[in-house]
């Protein structure tokens, strides 16, 4: 009996250790919407670079001088421009951002919450309340469909159904360069 505890409290302590040692390596920002976690400011500067704005760049404001407040600034207005599309302003939105180095890290996070293999280059759990998006495959569209269906959970005491979810983040997606 004594070996079974004295087991079972090593891999608790090893579980502990393996997400201490993980939270230690990502950094974190905060944005008006949303905390942003990722592991490196070369995934960061990647996530920024690939999130091309288009003719849109030019009425984003506060860019600032960090690439932490570029992507901020950029985050900032695709939650607006999103909820503007939607017609839908949820009041004290919050909710988190991870981004992952490849599009692997992606699945693997899916796979971790739900048990399900997929080849998804993003996603949202509402129950977790968090994003996943890739920095190695990252696009305005992609970033607004997942922030349209933050914005879609948050705004509906009780949530449409999943079809009906879906359907509002493809139409933010589609019209949110309009």
């Amino acid at each position: 009996m004594n070996w079974l505890k004295f087991t079972a409290v090593i891999i608790l302590a090893g579980c502990i250790l393996s997400f201490s040692i993980d939270d230690a390596n990502a950094f974190q920002m905060e944005s008006r919407y949303c905390t942003i976690t990722y592991s490196s400011n070369d995934n960061l500067r990647k996530f920024n670079n690939d999130l091309y704005m288009g003719r849109l760049r030019s009425q984003i404001r506060n860019n600032g001088d960090t690439i932490q407040d570029e992507v901020a600034a950029k985050i900032n207005f695709i939650v607006e421009k999103v909820m503007a599309v939607l017609d839908m302003f949820p009041p004290e939105m919050k909710f988190s951002i991870v981004i992952e180095p490849t599009e692997k890290e992606v699945q693997q996070d899916f796979f971790r919450l739900y048990n399900v293999k997929v080849d998804y280059i993003g996603f949202y759990s509402p129950s977790k309340n968090i994003v996943f998006y890739s920095a190695d495959n990252i696009d305005l569209r992609i970033v607004s469909h997942e922030i349209g269906h933050v914005v879609v959970k948050h705004y509906f005491k009780v949530p449409p159904p999943q079809r009906i979810h879906e359907l509002l983040a493809e139409f933010a997606a589609k019209h949110v360069t309009d």
